[in-house]
């Protein structure tokens, strides 16, 4: 898949895998399923790497926030909602621009 998403790139193209922990379990590849949220990170990562041409992997967690609201009631909102939402991951890779030797 991520060999096929290369061809179809253009150059400089973004390719994002996002996840969370949530899935399901008979659907779900052994090597998925049997580790950690940082283990399928590393798992993206390396599929990532195996197809020569895209960019180093950079990671994503969390969903960005405003800095400049230090409110309580923001703070506290936003307290609620880490102990209520699914962890959020993104793993994103740019098809490279430089030619590739083989």
């Amino acid at each position: 898949v991520f060999a096929e998403v290369f061809r179809v790139l253009k150059p400089g193209g973004v390719f994002i895998v996002s996840f969370s922990n949530r899935m399901f379990y008979d659907k779900a590849i052994s090597a998925w399923r049997d580790t950690s949220d940082y283990g399928r990170i590393q798992l993206v990562v390396q599929y990532f790497q195996c197809v020569s041409g895209f960019t180093e992997p950079e990671v994503l967690r969390g969903m960005p926030r405003k800095q400049d609201d230090l409110s309580p009631l923001t703070w506290i909102k936003r307290l609620i909602g880490k102990l209520n939402s699914d962890p959020f991951y993104a793993v994103i890779s740019y098809k490279n621009v430089r030619p590739i030797k083989d």
